[in-house]
């Protein structure tokens, strides 16, 4: 068994590995079976290598069921960690960036979802020539199925969602909310909605790890009981995926969201405070280095805020258009488009759909 635990793992690893920072590091994988465990070592040195035993003094240890090694092996074109039926199966300890290298190694895009985003490369679009983001007071359901299908971003100034923004406050949220089940971290976080705030409040800007560190929720899934407070005034519920929640604490200087990409059209409403978001047209996609290793979004290797031009040299050719979101407004983003967000503001409160179609 422990054999082919060890050739599964390498076959997870193989197809996206890449490793542009030089990442040194030693993983130890324990899968437990029942009352049998299995010890599976993966290295970066800087090449990959995966092997089975115990390592002595690793950087970080994954503790996980078997169950959860075969769902994520069957299922990594569209498994999300954030999920939590998988992130609350897997116990984790060391460095939690070396966690966060290796598990995105272990996701492979779809071939819908390279479909829909690999052509965007080769367009012809005119909005790819954009210097601005136009705002917009309103727009009808069939102007913005056009500006979809050009694949143009605006902003929405005043949409009109169920609850207004500015019936929200983070004493709202707790009063509302605090006893709902928000996000689940590890086998061994999780958190209400009223102990993420709590944690929030309390929160020390040290050194951050995205997924684990921030006191911000990154997307995980919006409570089911918090839906219908929330929902865009365009299409039905039913037309969107899971809607998400950014809530927390971050600090301007990092950002809450590293530069990616993401294969549906986006809807981000803004409730409290204030984001920016450099945006990049999916033509920029060579300056921008993504990574192999994606399912449901595509992150990429460089980081805007503080940019390595000698690893990432075509970066300074990029062209980014800024745009900044107030409480209240909502941007439509369509698939492809490069973007990483920066919170002005804290508290920052967003919930984003994307529209299935």
């Amino acid at each position: 068994m422990s054999s082919q635990l060890v050739l599964q793992v390498q076959q997870m690893l193989s197809p996206g590995f890449e490793n542009p920072e030089a990442i040194i590091g030693r993983c130890q994988l324990n899968i437990t079976q029942a009352s049998t465990s299995h010890f599976v070592v993966m290295e970066v040195s800087p090449k990959l290598r995966v092997y089975g035993g115990q390592a002595s003094e690793p950087d970080a240890t994954i503790t996980m069921p078997l169950d959860t090694l075969e769902l994520i092996a069957a299922h990594s074109d569209q498994v999300d960690f954030r999920d939590p039926s998988v992130i609350g199966s897997i116990q984790l300890q060391g460095d939690r960036d070396l966690v966060n290298y290796f598990g995105k190694l272990m996701l492979t895009p779809s071939q819908d979802t390279m479909d829909r985003l690999d052509p965007l490369l080769e367009r012809k679009c005119e909005a790819y020539g954009m210097q601005s983001i136009k705002r917009v007071d309103s727009i009808t359901e069939l102007a913005l199925l056009q500006t979809l299908a050009d694949c143009k971003p605006i902003v929405i100034t005043h949409p009109k969602v169920p609850t207004p923004y500015h019936q929200w406050s983070l004493g709202a949220l707790v009063e509302k909310y605090g006893e709902v089940a928000l996000r689940v971290r590890s086998k061994d976080e999780q958190e209400t909605m009223g102990e993420f705030i709590t944690r929030m409040q309390q929160a020390q800007h040290e050194k951050i790890t995205e997924g684990h560190t921030k006191a911000y929720t990154e997307g995980c899934t919006l409570p089911e009981v918090m839906g219908a407070e929330f929902v865009p005034p365009y299409f039905s519920l039913h037309d969107y995926i899971e809607p998400q929640i950014w809530l927390g604490n971050v600090p301007t200087h990092i950002a809450a969201s590293s530069l990616h990409r993401d294969p549906l059209d986006g809807f981000l409403y803004q409730v409290m405070g204030r984001k920016k978001l450099l945006m990049y047209a999916p033509d920029q996609a060579p300056y921008l280095y993504p990574m192999k290793a994606y399912n449901n979004y595509q992150p990429c290797w460089v980081k805007p805020e503080t940019p390595d031009l000698e690893r990432y040299p075509n970066f300074a050719k990029a062209r980014p258009i800024e745009v900044v979101l107030a409480p209240g407004e909502m941007l439509i983003q369509p698939a492809g488009w490069f973007h990483v967000v920066y919170c002005l503001d804290s508290p920052t409160f967003s919930v984003s759909h994307f529209y299935r179609h």
